[in-house]
């Protein structure tokens, strides 16, 4: 994001009026519901570029004959691990290997997980379920990311409808500053109020911008004084009647929404420097182990932030970006899971905080009160191509928690044989079966999340989810 003027970021935001991220009047009011009676957000974790499951959640034991190639013949499960080729680049794989007697294989709270996947995060493993075999339709990374963000399957490469971000954040009926914060991954909102609009931020100098008041970019005071009679008088008749597409609601709507961000003094809460300048980013710097003078720009940096917006009441939902590069054709082993591991080891320590802060007086944390939901676009191939690297691949997987969903569980699964396919599995159960069963799709884990929250999911009607209730609590 360019450094550009309070009142320019408020119009590409859509905030200073009419912008098109504004939800128009003819929507259908499926989101004004009730908000739910307990404080709920949600954790949104963005891996860029299509991880590898083997490493990272769907592992498979690398001893097994199956898994490897003999006399020149292709593992006849179809899978390749490799992770003894990663072990030689990536020390922590090599550590896990050793620590594993060469499966690779890591169990932690009745879960397994591969060798990429950091002490930090295995320590919350007993909190955490795993949705495997999840079929992606597509290998092309924008539709991939776009139908994993919305919950419904792209238009071409045009996402189709509200990011869950924003649906979380229209149906919490949120009052806070920055209710729908976005930090370096894609948002939508297609069908909701101006409030609930994504948010996107780089960095904490540029959530600085959008909370500090700038005094240089105010109206004049009669213009101001007008729009606030405006915008606090009652609607009239006839303004109802020219409102016939919304824009006037829309305008004060975004202006009221506009103004109550400028007036914000949250802004030193992100004053992410060398040295840290207040008692407060100090603190959590301390609890990340973030070195200011490298990693101010780093995955526990992007966490940090994360973990600052939704602790100190500036957002209810957040979605990040904790890993990039991961879509790289070529020479995969060692250099896949080198850039896994940070984005797993930022996540395990932003969970670790969200554990340490109390909701208010509720008695629970924060970590209590949040969905968590962490994927990537689709997976990497199970056996490596001619340049020893991985290409994509349709059978996904995700990381979700939250106080409505059971925990330590695995809910469906890729195929032992035949490459990873996707198995048909029972909703009640998750457990694979032969007959009757039913495959995974975005849509579903979606539904199932909302359900969770206590919130709706009409928006998905069209894409006709099923709920993964063995998932649910």
């Amino acid at each position: 994001m360019a450094p550009c003027s309070r009142r320019r970021f408020l119009e590409i935001a859509g905030l200073a009026g009419g912008g098109l991220l504004l939800r128009p009047a003819w929507v259908k009011e499926a989101w004004a519901q009730q908000a739910p009676a307990e404080p709920r957000f949600l954790l949104m974790v963005y891996f860029s570029g299509g991880w590898d499951q083997l490493l990272a959640l769907d592992p498979r034991d690398a001893t097994l004959p199956a898994h490897q190639y003999v006399a020149g013949k292709v593992p006849t499960a179809g899978v390749y691990p490799a992770y003894d080729e990663a072990a030689v680049r990536d020390s922590a794989v090599a550590a896990v290997m050793q620590s594993t007697a060469g499966k690779g294989v890591q169990a932690a709270g009745g879960l397994t997980f591969g060798p990429a996947v950091t002490q930090s995060l295995l320590a919350h493993a007993a909190d955490l379920s795993l949705v495997r075999g999840m079929m992606m339709d597509t290998l092309t990374h924008e539709v991939g990311r776009r139908y994993l963000l919305t919950g419904k399957f792209p238009r071409g490469l045009a996402a189709s409808g509200s990011s869950l971000n924003t649906v979380v954040a229209a149906q919490s009926q949120s009052v806070l500053d920055l209710p729908n914060l976005v930090v370096n991954v894609e948002a939508y909102n297609a069908d909701y109020p101006a409030f609930a609009s994504p948010i996107f931020v780089r960095s904490a100098t540029d959530i600085r911008a959008v909370l500090n008041p700038q005094s240089t970019t105010a109206l004049k005071g009669s213009s101001e004084a007008v729009l606030e009679v405006y915008e606090n008088g009652p609607e009239r008749c006839g303004e109802a009647e020219l409102d016939g597409e919304g824009l006037a609601a829309a305008f004060r709507d975004s202006r009221a929404q506009a103004r109550k961000i400028t007036n914000s003094a949250a802004g030193a809460l992100f004053q992410f420097a060398n040295p840290p300048p207040n008692t407060d980013v100090a603190e959590l710097f301390t609890a990340f182990n973030l070195d200011p003078a490298k990693e101010l720009n780093g995955m526990k940096a992007r966490a940090a932030l994360a973990a600052q917006a939704l602790t100190r009441g500036i957002s209810q939902a957040v979605s990040v970006t904790l890993a990039d590069g991961l879509d790289d054709h070529f020479d995969l082993p060692g250099q896949h899971a080198a850039s896994l591991s940070p984005g797993f080891h930022a996540l395990g320590l932003l969970i670790s905080y969200l554990k340490s802060k109390q909701v208010g007086t509720t008695g629970k944390s924060f970590w209590d009160c949040t969905t968590l939901f962490a994927f990537s676009e689709f997976s990497r191939t199970p056996l490596l191509n001619a340049r020893d690297g991985r290409d994509h691949h349709l059978t996904g997987s995700c990381l979700v928690a939250g106080p409505g969903l059971k925990r330590g569980k695995v809910f469906g699964a890729s195929t032992a044989t035949g490459g990873m396919q996707v198995s048909n599995v029972d909703l009640a159960t998750g457990l694979p079966v032969s007959t009757g069963g039913v495959s995974i799709r975005p849509c579903d884990v979606h539904a199932t999340l909302l359900q969770s929250m206590g919130m709706d999911a009409a928006h998905l009607s069209n894409q006709s989810p099923r709920l993964l209730s063995g998932l649910l609590k």
